[in-house]
């Protein structure tokens, strides 16, 4: 679908009459609204005809006032503080309104709305708050207690711009996350801590550099530029988070033993048989990467300064 085609259909549904009480037109709360995510999505929301009312820490109106003036309360605070602060304000939630949060993890938030009467639907957005677009981004849907029409609207919405949404029960998303973020954040801040110890001088690594090494330095680099809260917080309270440490252990266990042993055999045999549990991925992926890293070396090398251009400036 193209961006003309989405525009069109977006001010055509947002034009129409809302076909669920929680659709374009209703008032909706943004708690936490000043964050990263908080603005991406009151702006979300707000372009479809949503009045969006925002509170965050030290705003006027606060969290409270702004949960009873609302139809819809969405909680897009940090993941250590959603529980928190879900806890503080559903004794002002009412029956008719709907609870739905951006957490990373949904087992915790979701259990603590349901402690209201409200409708619930819990939500990840598998993007950060500084996308250019939505279109073709991923958004993780729970929708626990909410009437089949209404969450059919809302889904509506995100899918007319180009969002693909994968439903999952709370218990289906957090598993899922224990690979997608908590073991290969893991594998992230375990490498840094490596070259860290180790004393590595990264820029002196990147004179050897090969495309893989960096693309895949670029991919650590990306996550050490962000908040560590926010991946402490996706890791330690993930509850299949010990399971994941436990088989990264034995695996660790196994190679150290392997190495001691100068058992080569044992190394290939455990390759293949994790090729094989991949399967078709595998060639898929070299072909899909290997354009990556095309891309890589093309936007490393025009990063590079033009040593004729120096040598010219320099004398």
């Amino acid at each position: 679908m193209s961006d003309s085609k989405v525009l069109s259909d977006f001010d055509a549904l947002k034009n129409a009459a809302p076909s669920s009480r929680w659709g374009p037109g209703a008032r909706m709360g943004v708690i936490g609204g000043r964050g990263e995510m908080g603005r991406l999505f009151a702006r979300f929301f707000e372009e479809w005809g949503y009045r969006i009312s925002v509170a965050d820490r030290s705003t006027v109106p606060g969290n409270r006032e702004v949960v009873e003036n609302s139809d819809v309360v969405l909680f897009a605070v940090p993941l250590h503080e959603t529980v928190a602060v879900i806890r503080e304000l559903i004794p002002y939630v009412r029956p008719d309104q709907l609870l739905m949060d951006l957490t990373s993890l949904k087992e915790p938030p979701i259990r603590e709305m349901l402690r209201s009467q409200a409708s619930v639907v819990g939500l990840h957005p598998m993007f950060g708050g500084r996308i250019s677009s939505f279109k073709g981004q991923t958004l993780v849907a729970c929708p626990v207690r909410i009437e089949p029409a209404d969450w059919a609207c809302l889904r509506r919405l995100f899918e007319e711009r180009g969002v693909k949404v994968k439903e999952a029960t709370p218990r289906e998303h957090d598993r899922m996350m224990s690979i997608i973020q908590v073991l290969f954040h893991m594998t992230t801040m375990l490498t840094g801590r490596v070259l860290r110890d180790y004393g590595v001088d990264i820029a002196e690594t990147m004179e050897y550099t090969s495309p893989s090494y960096r693309l895949e330095m670029n991919m650590l680099g990306r996550i050490f530029a962000q908040n560590g809260a926010l991946y402490s917080a996706i890791t330690q309270m993930n509850p299949y988070t010990k399971e994941i440490l436990g088989l990264l252990r034995e695996g660790l266990d196994r190679y150290e033993e392997w190495y001691d042993q100068q058992n080569l055999d044992a190394f290939v045999e455990d390759f293949q048989r994790s090729a094989e549990h991949l399967g078709d991925f595998t060639r898929r992926a070299y072909q899909e990467s290997a354009a990556i890293l095309d891309f890589t070396v093309q936007l490393a090398n025009s990063n590079q300064p033009d040593t004729k251009q120096v040598a010219d400036r320099s004398g």
